[in-house]
């Protein structure tokens, strides 16, 4: 059930918000570079530098290698024209990972890369980072960041898939308005050497007027076997159109609005938008120029709070139970003082992927963020993932940008009814790996597959850092640091 939040968890998670994940270094770098002026030279000259282990083609096209090293394979395609969605029969892919036949072959395979996976305790992988931020793309941009990495294992294909959240500039330091942001896309046969596909899967268009000009990250993608072709795969993503200004009482705070939309695929390398005439509130009287993509606003996720003027919702997370999708996500409803009435995981279900059912208890877990879920197929428990952290906590990291200690685990039989939180993190911080040294980002995302569990995630580098990449830390100081994509594994 949803209660009153404590106001200071609130202004946490409204600061990650605010920062804008996958821009990160738009939001202090211009003034850190009159301070600094030989940093202020090494940010020009990013554009036009190599990217330390961002090296490799494959068949004429560029693209980010695995772990920084060595030749990747670009993925190309386009999906078909949307289609009307279907209904009836059972699903597969998402996070909810099965064993499968070739269950004993990936285990091998992961702990053949990254080393054992112990019993009750995570170990990071041997291969360590899996992928480095820094690449310069076709076009001679900058990839700026990597964040909210959403990773499954695809039973019919049988290989690994990532999508993740990045931004793009012509340069380190342009202004926020020219930043591209959008969502990249990689395979992988093993989970730990990724090839990744130069090209964007999907990306904002800013000026456009459209619901999700500002803002389109965090994606999470199931695929629908009952769907047609070109719309087998689903992603669902936070997009927002502008900024609005939370009252925190004492203080105030203008954050992106995030609301949740859909596009679909039919090879999970090239989403096309929901299309508008398709969408919950196409006959809607929204404020947008654009609703294609938009199914499900902040006012709409709150059905027994009646003081619900709007909401901010952030982070999906897609599962697919027998003929039903549920859907997770980040969520903060507020009045129409724009005062925040609550903030948990909320939960919503659906049969297509486009008109979603609200639970009744939004949010259903109280003071928790970017979840992640999955079955255990061993047991047909259902676990979930998220981030609940304290201002006191967060403030051991050096790193001053969206830290997270780790990740707490409840579970569940039926999607509905979950654990308490438990005293202790499933997962937790290791300051003392390079590749995570400054502190982790939020967040990332569980997989479970042949009993192990592995936990993708961004962190702080100061490894290979490219030219001109900072990490704004407590003490006031911006040493070179890169975002890195991390796994960790465990039994």
């Amino acid at each position: 059930m949803h209660q009153a939040e404590n106001p200071s968890t609130i202004a946490t998670f409204l600061t990650v918000v605010a920062k804008a994940r996958f821009e990160y270094p738009m939001r202090w770098l211009p003034d850190l570079t009159m301070e600094h002026p030989a940093h202020a030279l090494a940010v020009v000259c990013l554009a036009a530098s190599t990217i330390l282990g961002c090296g490799g083609r494959h068949g004429g096209t560029p693209a980010l290698s695995s772990g920084g090293t060595g030749p990747a394979a670009g993925a190309g395609g386009r999906n078909g024209g949307a289609g009307a969605a279907g209904s009836g029969g059972a699903a597969v892919g998402g996070s909810v990972d099965t064993a499968g036949a070739s269950g004993a072959s990936t285990g091998a395979a992961i702990e053949a890369a990254c080393g054992p996976a112990p019993v009750g305790s995570f170990a990071r992988c041997t291969k360590n980072p899996l992928l480095r931020a820094g690449a310069t793309t076709a076009d001679g941009r900058v990839e700026l960041s990597i964040g909210d990495p959403d990773v499954f294992f695809d039973e019919d294909e049988g290989v690994w898939k990532a999508w993740w959240s990045t931004g793009v500039a012509s340069t380190f330091t342009v202004p926020e308005a020219q930043i591209q942001m959008g969502i990249k896309c990689g395979t992988s046969a093993d989970g730990a050497t990724w090839s990744v596909q130069q090209a964007l899967a999907i990306q904002a268009e800013p000026g456009s007027g459209a619901w999700d000009q500002l803002k389109l990250e965090t994606p999470s993608v199931v695929k629908i076997p009952w769907n047609p072709p070109e719309r087998r795969y689903l992603l669902a993503y936070s997009g927002a159109h502008e900024q609005r200004t939370v009252d925190l009482g004492s203080s105030q705070i203008d954050v992106p609005w995030y609301q949740l939309g859909v596009a679909f695929s039919a090879d999970g390398k090239t989403f096309a938008r929901l299309p508008a005439a398709e969408s919950p509130y196409a006959n809607a009287s929204t404020g947008f120029s654009d609703v294609a993509g938009l199914v499900l606003l902040g006012k709409d996720a709150f059905p027994d709070m009646p003081s619900v003027a709007d909401g901010l919702l952030a982070d999906p997370e897609l599962v697919v139970d027998g003929d039903t999708i549920h859907l997770f996500f980040s969520s903060m409803p507020v009045n129409a003082q724009m005062q925040p009435l609550a903030y948990g995981v909320s939960h919503a279900t659906s049969k297509d992927g486009i008109h979603f059912t609200q639970q009744a208890s939004n949010p259903q877990i109280s003071g928790a963020a970017q979840p992640s879920v999955l079955k255990d197929p061993s047991s047909g428990v259902w676990e979930l993932f998220y981030v609940s952290d304290t201002d006191q906590e967060k403030s051991t990291e050096p790193s001053t940008f969206n830290p997270f200690l780790g990740v707490f685990r409840s579970t569940s039989p039926d999607l509905s009814t979950w654990s308490a939180k438990p005293a202790q993190r499933y997962l937790t911080w290791d300051p003392n790996s390079p590749w995570e040294i400054y502190g982790l980002i939020a967040a990332g995302d569980m997989a479970l597959r042949d009993g192990i569990h592995r936990y993708y995630y961004p962190g702080w580098s100061n490894k290979d850092v490219p030219v001109g990449f900072l990490c704004p830390l407590r003490d006031g100081s911006y040493p070179p640091a890169v975002v890195v994509l991390d796994l960790a594994i465990r039994r």
